[in-house]
């Protein structure tokens, strides 16, 4: 039935359809609402609905322009050129809006390339468009003339980005609330940005800058007095200063993507924010860090790419140190590259280590430094001990980094390691005390890309036999990891081993999954 169609009474009293326009019938404030939920390239094709569709259309409070449908590809020269297309669309656009009041706006240009892949795979120039520097630099200060404007969100590659600058009025917006920025443009933090002023702003996310200033970030956080959510995900020219110190802080997310370069390490990392709930970091280790206590803190995920070059590990682990006491209130912790390694030093040095007291979940990158990459009864039996409340323990990239022996082939752990599996169920033998957490509070364990080897073996041997709470042992199959090949005969034969080893939960079930992305 046409949904245009409007049945009406006669005199007869038949029945008859009236043809009834109900949408172009609404009130032009309600209409304007309607057509600001919508993209705006969707929104504009009303128009030629008729000639109030145009004037409603015209003070929509939300624009949403958006070119990912093209693609800058220099094997699909057709599409560059539909750029311009783009171009006079996103200007007859913001001819139309000139009156209105804009509370939303968001503006894509090129697809992020920098982040997906590493800088040394960067894709060409040419794959991304190239507007008109005054072009570009008029479309960001078109929201930033409105008083009531809340959110921007701009995303903008563009080919040559030393020929384009940021409005100074980008960051003095005080009735701005969520301000989203990802471009390959460069923040030198110079006299065009001496003023920042966001008093209301409440989410902040930078992504791809490259900042020559790393003052910058500090003086741009101190001006967001209700700043609750930040994300800085950028490219830093020079290992410098990242000072963060905010008690609106719920939410902190930091990822230097130049962390190939193991030779560039921060001078320092200070972090006050007190009142903290999440925070993630991924970096290489700083020459010093200055974390004051997160009493608030739920949930956190560090990633340590490469400790300090030119110093002894001991100095690395005590640089390390100092952040785990920080986050010694922490319910979820998720470890990746050398953070895991603490627990290897605290053993090795005799160092007490912070007790976890909240922590119920614990995810655990593999042992990949060459010092400790087979030494899981050190480090586990020192993760149990400081965890007693812990309830779920995954390793969801395995339990070892592969290494390249002179034949290409792939093994796990360094050689002289390999024959260390039967030394490490001897240490855990001889341990007088099993941590209270296997016997009270861990339920669940997780092992993803399982390989097959001893010592994988040799550590399930010893969690089957010592978790007496335990109630799921989840085992993530790999049938081939790095090169190496793994066929069913591998896995029964893996598996009749596990079936067979004694368990300290009776209730405890072994699960075998191959999709892994499921349930971690």
């Amino acid at each position: 039935m046409d949904g245009n169609l409007k049945w009406c009474y006669t005199s007869s009293s038949l029945l008859r359809p009236c043809r009834v326009d109900r949408l172009t019938s609404l009130p032009y404030d309600l209409l304007s609402r309607i057509l600001s939920m919508l993209p705006t390239k969707d929104a504009a094709a009303t128009q030629v609905l008729s000639k109030r569709m145009r004037q409603a259309f015209c003070w929509v409070s939300s624009v949403d322009l958006d070119d990912s449908p093209l693609s800058y590809c220099v094997q699909c020269p057709h599409l560059v050129e539909r750029f311009s297309l783009f171009e006079s669309f996103i200007d007859n656009v913001l001819h139309k809006l000139s009156q209105t009041s804009l509370t939303q706006f968001r503006l894509h240009l090129g697809r992020n390339k920098t982040i997906l892949i590493p800088e040394w795979h960067k894709c060409e120039q040419a794959c991304f468009p190239n507007p008109e520097p005054t072009h570009l630099y008029a479309w960001i200060s078109y929201p930033l003339a409105h008083s009531g404007l809340r959110e921007l969100d701009l995303s903008f590659h563009v080919r040559n980005p030393a020929e384009c600058k940021l409005p100074p009025g980008l960051f003095t917006r005080q009735s701005l609330e969520v301000l989203r920025l990802d471009s390959n443009l460069e923040i030198n933090g110079g006299a065009e940005f001496s003023l920042i002023c966001l008093p209301n702003l409440k989410l902040l996310h930078l992504r791809s800058f490259e900042f020559t200033e790393d003052c910058f970030v500090t003086r741009l956080v101190s001006s967001c007095p209700a700043l609750e959510d930040l994300s800085i995900t950028c490219w830093w020219l020079k290992a410098g200063r990242l000072i963060i110190s905010s008690h609106s802080l719920r939410r902190f997310v930091f990822n230097r993507l130049k962390y190939y370069n193991e030779d560039e390490n921060s001078d320092l990392v200070f972090i006050d924010t007190p009142n903290l709930q999440y925070f993630e970091y991924t970096d290489n280790l700083p020459v010093n860090y200055s974390v004051a206590h997160l009493n608030a803190l739920v949930e956190a995920r560090i990633d340590i790419v490469y400790p300090l070059q030119r110093d002894t590990l001991e100095t690395s682990f005590r640089i390390q140190l100092s952040l785990a006491r920080a986050l010694s209130n922490v319910q979820h912790l998720s470890l990746q590259g050398c953070s895991v390694e603490i627990f290897y030093f605290a053993g090795l040095l005799e160092v007490q280590l912070p007790v976890f007291r909240n922590l119920r979940t614990l995810k655990l990158g593999p042992l990949c430094n060459t010092h400790c990459s087979a030494r899981w009864d050190i480090v586990l039996l020192l993760i149990l001990h400081s965890s007693p409340l812990l309830e779920e323990l995954f390793f969801p990239e395995g339990l070892f980094a592969h290494v390249y022996g002179d034949s290409g082939t792939c093994v796990y752990g360094l050689a002289e390691d390999l024959e260390a599996s039967a030394l490490e169920v001897e240490g855990w033998r001889k341990t007088q005390t099993i941590p209270s957490c296997c016997q009270s509070h861990l339920k669940r364990i997780v092992i993803s890309q399982c390989c097959y080897c001893d010592q994988e073996l040799n550590m399930i041997k010893f969690l089957l036999g010592n978790v007496s709470f335990l109630k799921e042992f989840v085992i993530c199959l790999s049938k081939t990891r790095y090169g190496v090949q793994f066929d069913a005969a591998d896995f029964y034969r893996f598996k009749k081993t596990l079936e067979e080893l004694p368990r300290a939960s009776k209730s405890c079930s072994i699960i075998y999954r191959n999709d892994e992305s499921t349930f971690l």
